[in-house]
Protein backbone atom coordinates (compact mmCIF):
# COMPACT_ATOMS: atom_id res chain seq x y z
CA UNK A 1 0.00 0.00 0.00
CA UNK A 2 1.47 3.34 -1.10
CA UNK A 3 1.74 6.02 1.56
CA UNK A 4 0.18 9.35 0.42
CA UNK A 5 2.54 12.10 1.69
CA UNK A 6 0.52 15.02 0.34
CA UNK A 7 -1.79 15.50 3.31
CA UNK A 8 0.90 15.14 6.00
CA UNK A 9 3.00 17.66 4.08
CA UNK A 10 0.10 20.13 3.99
CA UNK A 11 -0.36 19.74 7.74
CA UNK A 12 3.34 20.26 8.41
CA UNK A 13 3.48 23.36 6.21
CA UNK A 14 0.39 24.75 7.93
CA UNK A 15 1.91 24.20 11.36
CA UNK A 16 5.17 25.79 10.25
CA UNK A 17 3.38 28.87 8.94
CA UNK A 18 1.31 29.10 12.13
CA UNK A 19 4.36 29.10 14.39
CA UNK A 20 6.24 31.43 12.04
CA UNK A 21 3.60 34.14 11.90
CA UNK A 22 1.92 33.75 15.27
CA UNK A 23 2.37 36.75 17.59
CA UNK A 24 5.26 36.22 19.99
CA UNK A 25 4.42 35.31 23.56
CA UNK A 26 4.38 38.04 26.20
CA UNK A 27 7.96 37.46 27.32
CA UNK A 28 9.40 37.20 23.81
CA UNK A 29 9.85 40.67 22.31
CA UNK A 30 12.53 40.49 19.66
CA UNK A 31 12.90 42.68 16.60
CA UNK A 32 15.47 44.38 14.39
CA UNK A 33 16.66 47.94 14.03
CA UNK A 34 19.68 49.92 12.90
CA UNK A 35 22.11 52.41 14.39
CA UNK A 36 21.05 55.87 13.28
CA UNK A 37 23.37 57.90 11.12
CA UNK A 38 23.98 61.17 13.02
CA UNK A 39 24.86 63.31 10.03
CA UNK A 40 25.48 67.04 10.37
CA UNK A 41 25.36 69.17 7.23
CA UNK A 42 27.71 72.14 7.54
CA UNK A 43 26.46 75.33 5.87
CA UNK A 44 26.16 79.07 6.50
CA UNK A 45 23.41 81.62 6.06
CA UNK A 46 25.66 83.79 3.89
CA UNK A 47 27.79 83.13 0.80
CA UNK A 48 31.40 82.01 1.24
CA UNK A 49 34.43 81.25 -0.92
CA UNK A 50 36.36 78.01 -0.34
CA UNK A 51 40.02 78.93 0.08
CA UNK A 52 41.44 75.53 1.12
CA UNK A 53 40.12 72.03 1.88
CA UNK A 54 42.03 70.46 4.78
CA UNK A 55 40.38 67.00 5.07
CA UNK A 56 39.35 64.02 2.94
CA UNK A 57 36.07 62.04 2.88
CA UNK A 58 36.08 59.34 5.55
CA UNK A 59 38.83 60.99 7.57
CA UNK A 60 38.56 60.82 11.37
CA UNK A 61 38.79 64.23 13.02
CA UNK A 62 38.81 65.61 16.55
CA UNK A 63 36.52 68.27 17.97
CA UNK A 64 37.72 71.74 16.97
CA UNK A 65 39.99 70.48 14.18
CA UNK A 66 40.04 72.74 11.11
CA UNK A 67 38.19 71.23 8.14
CA UNK A 68 38.06 74.10 5.64
CA UNK A 69 39.50 77.56 5.24
CA UNK A 70 36.87 79.87 3.81
CA UNK A 71 36.16 83.57 3.51
CA UNK A 72 32.97 85.50 3.69
CA UNK A 73 32.68 87.98 0.85
CA UNK A 74 30.02 90.60 0.46
CA UNK A 75 28.84 90.91 -3.11
CA UNK A 76 29.82 94.19 -4.78
CA UNK A 77 26.30 94.40 -6.20
CA UNK A 78 24.91 94.49 -2.65
CA UNK A 79 27.27 97.30 -1.65
CA UNK A 80 26.40 99.26 -4.79
CA UNK A 81 22.70 98.75 -4.11
CA UNK A 82 23.11 100.15 -0.60
CA UNK A 83 24.89 103.25 -1.95
CA UNK A 84 22.15 103.75 -4.52
CA UNK A 85 19.45 103.42 -1.85
CA UNK A 86 21.25 105.96 0.36
CA UNK A 87 21.36 108.45 -2.52
CA UNK A 88 17.65 107.88 -3.15
CA UNK A 89 16.83 108.55 0.48
CA UNK A 90 19.03 111.65 0.54
CA UNK A 91 17.14 113.01 -2.48
CA UNK A 92 13.81 112.27 -0.76
CA UNK A 93 15.14 113.93 2.39
CA UNK A 94 15.99 117.05 0.37
CA UNK A 95 12.47 117.16 -1.06
CA UNK A 96 11.03 116.72 2.43
CA UNK A 97 13.15 119.58 3.79
CA UNK A 98 12.14 121.82 0.89
CA UNK A 99 8.46 121.13 1.56
CA UNK A 100 8.87 121.81 5.26
CA UNK A 101 10.66 125.09 4.53
CA UNK A 102 7.79 126.07 2.24
CA UNK A 103 5.32 125.20 5.03
CA UNK A 104 7.39 127.27 7.46
CA UNK A 105 7.36 130.28 5.14
CA UNK A 106 3.61 129.88 4.65
CA UNK A 107 3.05 129.76 8.42
CA UNK A 108 5.07 132.94 8.89
CA UNK A 109 3.20 134.65 6.07
CA UNK A 110 -0.21 133.63 7.43
CA UNK A 111 0.76 134.79 10.92
CA UNK A 112 1.98 138.15 9.65
CA UNK A 113 -1.18 138.64 7.59
CA UNK A 114 -3.39 137.78 10.57
CA UNK A 115 -1.50 140.21 12.84
CA UNK A 116 -1.57 142.97 10.20
CA UNK A 117 -5.33 142.56 9.70
CA UNK A 118 -6.00 142.84 13.44
CA UNK A 119 -3.73 145.88 13.69
CA UNK A 120 -5.67 147.56 10.87
CA UNK A 121 -8.94 146.87 12.69
CA UNK A 122 -7.47 148.36 15.87
CA UNK A 123 -6.28 151.47 14.03
CA UNK A 124 -9.67 151.92 12.35
CA UNK A 125 -11.55 151.59 15.65
CA UNK A 126 -9.10 153.97 17.31
CA UNK A 127 -9.64 156.57 14.56
CA UNK A 128 -13.40 156.36 15.04
CA UNK A 129 -13.02 156.79 18.77
CA UNK A 130 -10.68 159.75 18.33
CA UNK A 131 -13.07 161.35 15.83
CA UNK A 132 -16.04 161.04 18.14
CA UNK A 133 -14.07 162.41 21.05
CA UNK A 134 -13.00 165.42 18.96
CA UNK A 135 -16.61 166.15 18.05
CA UNK A 136 -17.75 166.08 21.66
CA UNK A 137 -14.99 168.45 22.69
CA UNK A 138 -16.42 171.11 20.29
CA UNK A 139 -19.88 171.00 21.84
CA UNK A 140 -20.04 173.47 24.74
CA UNK A 141 -23.81 173.38 25.29
CA UNK A 142 -24.34 169.58 25.02
CA UNK A 143 -22.75 167.11 27.41
CA UNK A 144 -21.96 163.59 26.11
CA UNK A 145 -22.04 160.70 28.59
CA UNK A 146 -18.81 158.64 28.82
CA UNK A 147 -20.82 155.45 28.14
CA UNK A 148 -21.39 156.66 24.62
CA UNK A 149 -17.80 155.74 23.67
CA UNK A 150 -17.58 152.49 25.67
CA UNK A 151 -18.49 150.11 22.80
CA UNK A 152 -15.57 151.38 20.74
CA UNK A 153 -13.23 151.13 23.72
CA UNK A 154 -14.42 147.53 24.35
CA UNK A 155 -13.90 146.66 20.69
CA UNK A 156 -10.36 148.05 20.74
CA UNK A 157 -9.56 146.09 23.91
CA UNK A 158 -10.93 142.86 22.38
CA UNK A 159 -8.95 143.42 19.19
CA UNK A 160 -5.77 143.94 21.20
CA UNK A 161 -6.43 140.61 22.97
CA UNK A 162 -6.93 138.95 19.56
CA UNK A 163 -3.68 140.51 18.39
CA UNK A 164 -1.71 139.13 21.34
CA UNK A 165 -3.26 135.66 20.89
CA UNK A 166 -2.56 135.65 17.15
CA UNK A 167 1.08 136.60 17.74
CA UNK A 168 1.50 133.80 20.32
CA UNK A 169 -0.20 131.17 18.11
CA UNK A 170 1.86 132.12 15.08
CA UNK A 171 5.09 131.96 17.07
CA UNK A 172 4.23 128.54 18.55
CA UNK A 173 3.37 127.01 15.16
CA UNK A 174 6.57 128.33 13.60
CA UNK A 175 8.74 127.10 16.46
CA UNK A 176 7.07 123.64 16.43
CA UNK A 177 7.78 123.20 12.72
CA UNK A 178 11.35 124.43 13.17
CA UNK A 179 11.87 121.81 15.91
CA UNK A 180 10.42 119.09 13.66
CA UNK A 181 12.87 120.00 10.93
CA UNK A 182 15.85 120.26 13.26
CA UNK A 183 15.30 117.37 15.68
CA UNK A 184 13.24 114.29 15.02
CA UNK A 185 10.62 114.82 12.40
CA UNK A 186 12.77 113.76 9.44
CA UNK A 187 11.43 110.34 8.32
CA UNK A 188 14.49 109.60 6.16
CA UNK A 189 17.44 110.40 8.42
CA UNK A 190 17.17 107.23 10.53
CA UNK A 191 17.06 105.06 7.39
CA UNK A 192 20.03 106.90 5.88
CA UNK A 193 22.08 106.53 9.06
CA UNK A 194 21.23 102.82 9.34
CA UNK A 195 22.11 102.10 5.72
CA UNK A 196 25.30 104.10 6.00
CA UNK A 197 26.31 102.10 9.09
CA UNK A 198 25.49 98.83 7.30
CA UNK A 199 27.43 99.97 4.26
CA UNK A 200 30.48 100.72 6.39
CA UNK A 201 30.16 97.41 8.24
CA UNK A 202 29.79 95.47 4.99
CA UNK A 203 32.79 97.26 3.54
CA UNK A 204 34.82 96.31 6.61
CA UNK A 205 33.56 92.72 6.38
CA UNK A 206 33.74 92.40 2.60
CA UNK A 207 36.49 89.78 2.89
CA UNK A 208 36.46 87.99 6.24
CA UNK A 209 38.49 84.74 6.42
CA UNK A 210 37.74 82.04 8.98
CA UNK A 211 38.03 78.27 9.50
CA UNK A 212 35.29 75.66 9.53
CA UNK A 213 35.97 73.35 12.48
CA UNK A 214 34.65 69.95 13.55
CA UNK A 215 31.78 70.28 16.06
CA UNK A 216 32.78 67.02 17.78
CA UNK A 217 34.92 63.93 17.33
CA UNK A 218 33.74 62.12 14.22
CA UNK A 219 34.18 61.27 10.57
CA UNK A 220 34.04 63.39 7.43
CA UNK A 221 31.28 62.34 5.05
CA UNK A 222 30.87 63.94 1.64
CA UNK A 223 32.76 67.08 0.68
CA UNK A 224 30.41 68.97 -1.63
CA UNK A 225 32.69 71.86 -2.61
CA UNK A 226 36.03 72.48 -4.27
CA UNK A 227 38.70 75.07 -3.71
CA UNK A 228 38.06 78.61 -5.02
CA UNK A 229 34.37 77.82 -5.39
CA UNK A 230 31.83 80.51 -4.52
CA UNK A 231 29.15 78.80 -2.42
CA UNK A 232 25.71 80.44 -2.01
CA UNK A 233 23.95 80.82 1.32
CA UNK A 234 22.66 77.60 2.95
CA UNK A 235 24.46 75.33 0.46
CA UNK A 236 26.08 72.32 2.15
CA UNK A 237 29.88 72.50 2.31
CA UNK A 238 30.45 69.04 3.77
CA UNK A 239 28.78 66.43 5.97
CA UNK A 240 30.04 65.25 9.34
CA UNK A 241 29.25 62.05 11.20
CA UNK A 242 29.62 61.19 14.84
CA UNK A 243 31.73 58.01 15.12
CA UNK A 244 29.01 55.99 16.85
CA UNK A 245 25.31 56.71 17.08
CA UNK A 246 23.57 56.68 20.44
CA UNK A 247 20.17 56.24 18.78
CA UNK A 248 18.76 52.92 17.55
CA UNK A 249 15.71 52.96 15.28
CA UNK A 250 13.75 49.72 15.26
CA UNK A 251 10.37 48.45 14.05
CA UNK A 252 8.21 46.39 16.39
CA UNK A 253 5.57 44.05 14.92
CA UNK A 254 2.09 45.55 15.14
CA UNK A 255 0.85 42.66 17.33
CA UNK A 256 3.41 43.61 20.00
CA UNK A 257 2.97 47.38 20.13
CA UNK A 258 0.97 47.29 23.36
CA UNK A 259 3.88 45.60 25.16
CA UNK A 260 6.36 48.48 24.76
CA UNK A 261 6.17 51.95 26.26
CA UNK A 262 8.44 54.93 26.91
CA UNK A 263 11.06 53.81 29.41
CA UNK A 264 11.00 50.13 28.42
CA UNK A 265 14.44 48.52 28.62
CA UNK A 266 15.97 46.50 25.77
CA UNK A 267 19.22 44.78 25.01
CA UNK A 268 20.68 45.95 21.72
CA UNK A 269 23.12 43.45 20.20
CA UNK A 270 25.25 43.30 17.09
CA UNK A 271 24.43 40.66 14.48
CA UNK A 272 28.02 40.61 13.27
CA UNK A 273 29.76 40.53 16.66
CA UNK A 274 27.91 38.76 19.52
CA UNK A 275 30.17 40.44 22.08
CA UNK A 276 28.68 43.87 21.34
CA UNK A 277 25.63 44.08 23.61
CA UNK A 278 24.32 47.29 25.19
CA UNK A 279 21.36 48.17 27.35
CA UNK A 280 19.06 50.85 25.96
CA UNK A 281 15.89 52.68 26.96
CA UNK A 282 12.91 53.50 24.75
CA UNK A 283 12.76 57.28 24.31
CA UNK A 284 10.31 57.50 21.41
CA UNK A 285 7.45 55.63 19.75
CA UNK A 286 5.93 56.16 16.33
CA UNK A 287 2.42 57.60 16.17
CA UNK A 288 1.16 55.18 13.50
CA UNK A 289 1.59 51.71 12.05
CA UNK A 290 3.95 51.67 9.06
CA UNK A 291 5.44 49.13 6.68
CA UNK A 292 8.57 47.61 8.21
CA UNK A 293 11.59 48.14 5.91
CA UNK A 294 12.51 44.92 4.07
CA UNK A 295 15.97 44.95 5.62
CA UNK A 296 14.46 44.72 9.11
CA UNK A 297 11.83 42.05 8.42
CA UNK A 298 12.27 38.52 9.67
CA UNK A 299 11.25 37.38 6.17
CA UNK A 300 12.32 39.99 3.61
CA UNK A 301 9.80 38.94 0.95
CA UNK A 302 6.74 39.12 3.23
CA UNK A 303 5.52 42.66 3.83
CA UNK A 304 4.78 43.20 7.49
CA UNK A 305 3.72 46.21 9.49
CA UNK A 306 4.77 47.62 12.82
CA UNK A 307 5.49 50.63 14.98
CA UNK A 308 8.69 52.63 15.02
CA UNK A 309 10.64 52.39 18.28
CA UNK A 310 13.51 54.75 19.19
CA UNK A 311 16.00 53.38 21.73
CA UNK A 312 18.84 55.35 23.29
CA UNK A 313 22.11 53.60 24.18
CA UNK A 314 25.49 54.83 25.32
CA UNK A 315 27.41 56.81 22.67
CA UNK A 316 30.47 54.77 23.66
CA UNK A 317 29.44 51.77 21.58
CA UNK A 318 30.96 49.70 18.81
CA UNK A 319 28.13 49.83 16.26
CA UNK A 320 28.84 51.12 12.78
CA UNK A 321 26.71 53.83 11.24
CA UNK A 322 23.51 52.25 9.82
CA UNK A 323 24.50 48.82 11.15
CA UNK A 324 21.62 46.35 11.48
CA UNK A 325 21.16 45.26 15.11
CA UNK A 326 18.82 43.10 17.14
CA UNK A 327 16.70 44.21 20.08
CA UNK A 328 15.28 41.99 22.81
CA UNK A 329 13.39 42.87 25.96
CA UNK A 330 15.18 42.38 29.27
CA UNK A 331 14.38 42.88 32.94
CA UNK A 332 15.82 45.81 34.84
CA UNK A 333 18.24 43.43 36.56
CA UNK A 334 19.74 42.20 33.25
CA UNK A 335 22.09 45.01 32.28
CA UNK A 336 24.85 43.76 30.02
CA UNK A 337 26.71 46.99 29.41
Amino acid sequence: MRLNLFYPAVVLVGLALFFLFRPPVETDINFFGFAESNETAVNYNYPVVIEEILVQPGQAVKAGEALLRVSRRKAKETLADQSFRIRELQAEEGIWRSRKQDQLAELRREGEQRVAAIQRDIEEAQRKLDYQLSLSEGLSTVSVAPATYQPLRDKIAALRDDLALAQVNSKEKVEALEREIALGGNPYRAQIDRLAAEEQFDADQQVQPFEVTAPDDGLIGNIDVKEEEHVPSYETLLSFYEPHSSVIRGYLHEDQTSKVDIGSVFEVYSLRDPSLVYTGTVIGLGSRIVSIPARLRKLRDFETYGREVIVEITPENGFLQKEKVGLRSVGAENVSR
